[in-house]
């Protein structure tokens, strides 16, 4: 969010930001598409990242055949033929590599030119200025000089900035001193000083280090190894180039301002090269963002952006030559080049500002406070030029202070009757002039002896400028000795003055200790004398207030006595009134305590007496029910025994009726009306009885129900548990199952991952392998591109000759019909040159026995066969690139 905010206060919201958001990712999807050769034919290649490749053409807005005819082939354009090459693998993901740093370097360039427009004062004032220019402040972190075990082409464009640098750093301090002179009204003479022009010369001079880098670019075969020996061929004059017999053939040295730096050259010719193929830029022209296809060209952007506009098309045989020239390297920018045309021009701007420099020293390596490595210091300070500077500013006159210094710091060295003049004015000038006169006859006493005579002229130690008086080499050092020995009689003086001061002060404190010691003997017999008296004193005092003691301890003992009977006498009154009260108090407390528990006793003991009864009542209930159970019982045997008697009832009779036993009843039968109603009524108490007994029995089989009812809970309570419990060991059966998978799978995935890490270590073997093929590619490549530039410079020598001839010819011919014949197969020589296989192929007959024949004609002679071009032979009709080279060299 903050990022998206900053970028909307330059300016760069709405389609702007998504244009360059979408940029960025064109640059990371180009990193993600993945080359593999191609099944049929391994010189090809393919794009097997197709998802990759459609969100690439997705964020582009171009097709995405045109995208993969663009990274998987290369465009070769002669001068009326153009053909498609086809790209391996390696030599098409360095394709797609080029133009993803190319699309970000140009990107961030045209930002830097969005927030340098957005923050520039000429397009956010309005006011007018004086002069009609705003001024610019600006801040350069220059590059730090760089020498390391192994300098390769990095270190040298970095140490050649650093040169360049150092030699405007070299002219400004030069131009400082100089202006300071001037201010001072102080004649400059000559001035020497370190010059680092050789160095400049030797890396960007005609036959320089850039210009011989740039030929072996461009040159079929160029390495770096030829590029070492050429450096030292033609700059044997040069003293900054050092040359060492332990020097391998591609190591060179360079003798830099900051001290020597032995360079390798391996890769320097590779590096140097700029290869982003047309057919990359011309499909990036085509995208539909506008960062894509307008920043690609060479020429900056303006701030803002603007639409590409589409050009139109040229005819064939006048390809555009911004087109043209990045597909050969002949007329292409190199790095170096590009690198030094923007050192170039931040050294114009560097010269149209005041610089002001800073230098930042490291006092240690270890990052420590209070540490100082000198070694390391000293070699910062050099490699910065500090050391040269001092030097240019210290060149004429090493020394120099402020007059009011001078006058403070050796005014022990005037002469006598020396006078302080420039405090009698009050004018600001005056005062100055008068400084500088008091200066100049303080030092010309103090400095006579320095004095040297040049040609019949006296030439001082120093001169006095405006402000500050500057001092030749040894003058400074002479007046510090000066000073020093007219300071040496001031120093006894001092010290006599401080010996007595010394003296005095020793002496007063003598003083003081004398008359503290006499104050503290004094004191001390004195306090001897206050001691006697106070002892007598205190025994004076001891005597009377025993006297009174003894009168007071008579009278405190009588009144304890007293005090103690009266204690005594009122004890035994109030016990014996606390026993009487508690007395009484425990007798009404018993009388109110039986009134209330009287009416509770008779209750309980009422119903002590029914339950008694009621139990007895039971118990009798009981026995009776046992009586007439076993009655019944017997009376059943008797009836099971002579079934055919008459049955016989008994009855309950009174207390009296059964002591005298039952009376057997007639043995007649008797209709059931008159059984019935011999049966007695029972009496009330028994009746009483039975109705409690079926109250306790229904009681009884209430409680055994409810029993019953909490036994069917618990049964079922038990059940719902037992049936949890066995939930419960089939979950922790699954999960133990489950567990046991889990480890099962552990060991599968940790098998999984070994045979990854063996198929990575593969992987990163056959990458290897496909670098090593990559860079033999290359190789091939640039051999075919000059052998390529050697045939169009065969083909310019040819033309060159084929003119020459037949202008030679024209001059000093007669006749002019030869001259039309040979003309006519000089025609005929070009079109069969140019019907060769590569377009600019040898001719099939020379030039010679073109002439000699026309010289020498034969009436059998057939015509020569013409191509037109509708049978001229064709692009697939044609032989391989090597059998076409060889052709052409035979």
């Amino acid at each position: 969010e903050e990022t998206v905010k900053a970028l909307a206060l330059v300016g760069i919201k709405d389609d702007f930001f998504t244009n360059l958001v979408r940029a960025i990712c064109i640059v990371l999807q180009l990193g993600n598409l993945v080359f593999e050769p191609d099944p049929s034919n391994e010189e090809n290649s393919i794009i097997t990242s197709t998802e990759e490749v459609e969100s690439l053409a997705e964020l582009m807005g171009v097709g995405k055949e045109d995208i993969e005819i663009a990274l998987t082939e290369r465009t070769v354009r002669a001068r009326h033929e153009v053909y498609k090459v086809p790209l391996n693998d390696v030599r098409a993901k360095d394709a797609c590599d080029s133009l993803a740093k190319e699309l970000y370097s140009k990107i961030f360039l045209w930002l830097v030119n969005v927030i340098n427009e957005a923050t520039s004062a000429e397009n956010n004032y309005s006011e007018k200025v004086q002069g009609g220019k705003f001024g610019i402040i600006g801040l350069l972190d220059i590059f730090g000089f760089e020498s390391f075990v192994v300098n390769r082409f990095e270190q040298l464009c970095i140490n050649y900035a650093n040169e360049k640098l150092q030699q405007k750093f070299t002219l400004d301090i030069f131009r400082s001193v100089q202006v300071e002179y001037e201010q001072e009204g102080i004649a400059l003479g000559e001035i020497t000083f370190t010059d680092n022009a050789d160095v400049l010369s030797l890396v960007e001079g005609r036959m320089g280090l850039i210009a011989v880098l740039n030929e072996e670019c461009v040159r079929p075969k160029g390495n770096d190894i030829s590029f070492v020996a050429k450096i030292y061929t033609m700059n044997k004059d040069k003293d900054c180039l050092m040359k060492d017999n332990f020097y391998r053939d591609y190591e060179f040295g360079v003798r830099h301002y900051a001290g020597p730096v032995v360079y390798d050259s391996n890769n320097f010719v590779l590096k140097n090269m700029d290869t982003l193929p047309a057919d990359l830029l011309e499909c990036s022209q085509k995208s539909s963002n506008v960062l894509v296809s307008s920043n690609l060209e060479d020429a900056p952007m303006p701030g803002g952006v603007k639409k590409a506009t589409r050009k139109k098309p040229k005819k064939a045989g006048a390809p555009d030559r911004k087109v043209v020239q990045r597909q050969g390297s002949l007329v292409s920018q190199t790095v170096w080049t590009k690198f030094r045309s923007q050192l170039v021009s931040l050294m114009s701007n560097l010269g149209e500002t005041r610089a002001r420099y800073i230098r930042c020293i490291k006092p240690n390596t270890l990052k420590q406070p209070r540490v100082m490595q000198h070694l390391s210091t000293v070699e910062q300070l050099r490699c910065a030029g500090v050391v040269a500077a001092v030097t240019i500013s210290r060149s004429a006159f090493p020394n120099r202070l402020d007059l009011a210094d001078i006058l403070e710091r050796f005014s022990s060295l005037h002469p006598k009757g020396f006078q302080i003049t420039h405090v009698d004015f009050s004018d600001e000038e005056d005062i100055q002039e008068a400084l500088r006169d008091d200066v100049d006859r303080l030092l010309s006493s103090a400095l006579a002896g320095m004095e040297k005579k040049d040609n019949g002229s006296v030439v001082k130690a120093f001169v006095c400028g405006k402000t500050r008086a500057y001092f030749r080499a040894g003058s400074l050092e002479y007046l510090e000795a000066e000073r020093l020995v007219s300071l040496a009689v001031w120093v006894v003086e001092i010290q006599r003055f401080l010996r007595k001061c010394v003296a005095r002060k020793a002496f007063l404190a003598l003083k003081a200790a004398t008359i503290k010691v006499q104050a503290k003997a004094r004191g001390q017999r004195m306090q001897q004398r206050y001691g006697q008296i106070l002892m007598a004193c205190v025994m004076v005092q001891c005597w009377a207030r025993c006297s009174s003691a003894k009168v007071e301890l008579v009278r405190l003992r009588q009144n304890y006595k007293a005090t103690i009977i009266q204690n005594h006498w009122r004890m035994g009154l109030a016990m014996t009134i606390f026993k009487s009260q508690k007395k009484s108090a425990i007798l009404i407390q018993a009388i109110a305590r039986g009134a209330i528990q009287r009416p509770h006793y008779r209750v309980a003991l009422q119903e002590k007496k029914e339950e008694a009864k009621l139990e007895n009542q039971l118990v009798a209930l009981q026995r009776k029910l046992e009586q007439a159970e076993a009655r019944r019982i017997a009376a059943e045997e008797k009836a099971n025994a002579a079934p055919k008697e008459t049955v016989v009832i008994y009855k309950e009779a009174p207390v009296t009726a059964q002591k005298e036993g039952p009376k057997p009843v007639s043995k007649e039968p008797t209709p059931r009306s008159s059984v019935a109603t011999s049966i007695p009524q029972m009496t009330e108490h028994q009746q009483t009885l039975m109705d409690e007994s079926g109250k306790m029995l229904e009681y009884l089989r209430k409680e055994v129900f409810k029993l019953r009812t909490n036994n069917t809970q618990l049964r079922t309570d038990l059940d719902l548990m037992k049936e949890n419990n066995q939930r419960l060991m089939d979950a922790n059966a699954s999960a133990g199952a489950s567990f046991a998978a889990l480890n099962q799978h552990t060991k599968t995935m940790k098998k999984t991952n070994a045979k990854i890490q063996t198929e990575l270590s593969s992987t990163k073997k056959q990458v290897s392998r496909l670098n090593v093929a990559q860079v033999e590619l290359k190789e091939e490549l640039k051999m075919k591109q000059a052998t390529y530039i050697a045939e169009v410079h065969s083909r310019l020598q040819y033309q060159k000759n084929m003119n020459r001839m037949v202008e030679t010819i024209q001059e000093r011919c007669r006749d002019t019909r030869l001259v039309e014949d040979i003309l006519t197969m000089s025609d005929d020589c070009e079109s069969d040159y140019m019907s060769g296989p590569t377009g600019i192929g040898t001719p099939t007959r020379s030039v010679g026995s073109m002439i000699s024949q026309a010289l020498t004609p034969s009436p059998t002679s057939s015509p020569q066969k013409r191509y037109t071009d509708g049978d001229r032979p064709t692009l697939t009709e044609d032989a391989s690139m090597s059998s076409r080279f060889k052709s052409f060299f035979s």
